[in-house]
């Protein structure tokens, strides 16, 4: 058992079992009264926090007094209902206190809490708290739903997720918002570029952050129904292309559909279209294979710049050249060779090319002449030796040929 339990379950032994504090807190089913404190920590400039306000979340308050040590035993439990599950489903945790503020913000370093309270508040008279620390279930309509012991972790559990499943927040909590708010500004910088995918992405997350019934949903419902809107319209203007046998511009719209809008609808119907087209036409099947090799020539081109940046010059040549034979007349061979032609005019990138292309026969040529020197068969040697350095000039291995030619007898 973990030591944190095993306290908590101390503090359960020695606090708040008789039957009278069983028994404290509001009946069920009444409206929670407003709460007050004289000052506020961890809330937006230190702004006092409503009820009224918060209403459509499920809210947990949590009483505790500076005579009682439980408040601080309870408040790893506290935290767990202050994270981003909470959140995630509406959940809002207030902490409300007698202490003062220098007293409470010490114990929040201590157990790095970072929900909102409010200090020196006697808001317990108003919910007859009578045993501390206490915690107060509010359902989103704003009655009391539980009140009892916060370390009994499943007791306190299980009230908010009943509460959540017979009357669900409709109101999303602020670190939730601010979240979707944030998405909803990337998916609309998203759409002025034209980035459909990044769009759908950044509003999808946004809508994930919104509780059902809560305005910012609907926000993120219009958005999502905006892009799929034009991804519509795309894919109308596509359809047209086809009916006038205009297969170049339907295959391009086609693609351009299934590729920015990957996750909507309309993704698969411009997916299955062009299936369809190109087992119905020609034309379209030749379209969409030299649209397969154009993009196979860029996966290749990008392999081959990549080589170049890491300076591995002479395998980056030979690659280039590949493309330019393999992938004529596609955008990336053409690229390809402009990349050549600048490597052509550099004295010092070809050297590395020359060597790259003469490595494999100048080394076996090498070794064969080492092994003759061995075997004393010297003429046979320097016969190789003559060859690598005709056949394979201005190549270091024409330098090492030279070195070893010179030494024989």
């Amino acid at each position: 058992m973990k030591p944190v339990i095993v306290a908590l379950l101390c503090v359960a032994a020695a606090f708040g079992q008789t039957k009278q504090e069983r028994e404290d807190g509001l009946e069920k089913g009444t409206y929670a009264p407003d709460i007050e404190a004289k000052e506020w920590i961890n809330t937006k400039n230190g702004e006092p926090l409503s009820l009224t306000e918060l209403r459509g979340m499920v809210v947990v308050l949590f009483f505790w007094v500076t005579w009682h040590p439980g408040g601080e035993m309870v408040m790893p439990v506290m935290n767990e209902v202050n994270s981003e599950v909470g959140h995630a489903q509406g959940v809002f945790l207030i902490g409300l206190t007698d202490a003062n503020r220098k007293r409470v913000e010490d114990m929040l370093k201590k157990e790095k809490a970072f929900f909102a309270i409010g200090t020196e508040s006697k808001a317990y008279e108003e919910y007859k708290i009578k045993a501390f620390p206490r915690a107060v279930v509010i359902d989103a309509s704003g009655k009391v739903y539980w009140t009892g012991w916060p370390g009994q972790t499943s007791e306190l559990s299980k009230a908010i997720l009943d509460s959540i499943a017979e009357n669900p927040p409709s109101k999303t909590h602020p670190e939730e918002a601010r979240l979707a708010e944030g998405k909803l500004r990337a998916a609309r910088h998203a759409l002025r570029e034209d980035s459909f995918r990044d769009a759908f992405k950044a509003a999808r997350e946004a809508d994930n952050h919104a509780l059902t019934g809560d305005p910012l949903k609907t926000r993120c419902q219009e958005l999502l129904d905006l892009i799929e809107a034009l991804g519509r319209d795309q894919l109308v203007r596509a359809e047209q292309a086809a009916e006038d046998k205009d297969w170049e511009t339907a295959v391009s719209l086609y693609r351009d559909v299934r590729r920015d809008y990957l996750g909507l609808a309309v993704a698969t119907r411009a997916k299955r279209r062009l299936d369809a087209l190109k087992k119905k036409s020609p034309d379209v099947a030749r379209i969409l294979d030299r649209g397969n090799e154009a993009a196979e020539a860029e996966n290749e081109l990008g392999k081959a710049l990549d080589l170049v940046r890491a300076r591995r010059f002479g395998e980056a040549y030979v690659q280039l050249e590949d493309i330019v034979s393999k992938y004529e007349g596609t955008e990336a061979a053409t690229k390809a060779q402009t990349v050549l032609d600048r490597m052509k005019s550099n004295n010092g990138i070809m050297g590395y090319v020359r060597d790259h292309k003469a490595s494999k026969e100048c080394m076996s040529l090498l070794s064969q002449a080492r092994s003759f020197v061995g075997a004393r068969r010297v003429d046979k040697a320097k016969e190789i030796y003559r060859r690598v350095i005709d056949e394979y000039p201005d190549t270091t291995y024409a330098e090492e040929a030279v070195k070893r030619l010179i030494q024989l007898p």
